[in-house]
């Protein structure tokens, strides 16, 4: 059993601002809404995640430039519970980039918490599309300022 939350926006911008936003992670305290990152967007290395109410660990599962960004952790084994969050850019005809927000949550742990991660709009404007609206916000303002 999984639960998927996916997110989408469209930013204008390139790719390649988006993607050195994104994978900024000191820079995200200035303006993320939702989490604060400790680490580098290179595939095998380890994040300090910093969310509200918590702390964790991750590691990155692929970081492939301009294209896609994933990070997972797990609880004892990914058949115990595992997130896995995963950000897709993609570049529109008009040279603006779509970015899809996806996490899914997998593992026998999920079931008791399913009403946490259910995609809900009060949850997601805080969360997920509170993130993406923040993103975009940082990557314009800093595309049209260069």
């Amino acid at each position: 059993m999984s639960i998927v939350i996916k997110t989408s926006i469209d930013i204008n911008a390139p790719t390649k601002d988006v993607w050195a936003v994104l994978t900024d992670f000191p820079a995200y305290g200035e303006w993320s809404n939702f989490s604060k990152i400790d680490g580098v967007a290179q595939t095998g290395t380890k994040l300090a995640m910093k969310m509200p109410g918590m702390s964790f660990g991750s590691t990155v599962t692929a970081a492939a430039p301009e294209q896609k960004l994933e990070w997972a952790a797990k609880i004892f084994s990914k058949n115990i519970f595992e997130g896995r969050h995963t950000f897709t850019l993609t570049a529109n005809p008009d040279g603006s980039t779509h970015l899809d927000n996806i996490e899914t949550f997998s593992g026998g742990l999920i079931w008791p918490f399913q009403s946490l991660f259910k995609q809900g709009e009060g949850g997601r404007a805080n969360g997920y599309d509170g993130f993406n609206q923040a993103l975009k916000e940082r990557v314009e303002q800093r595309s049209a300022a260069s």
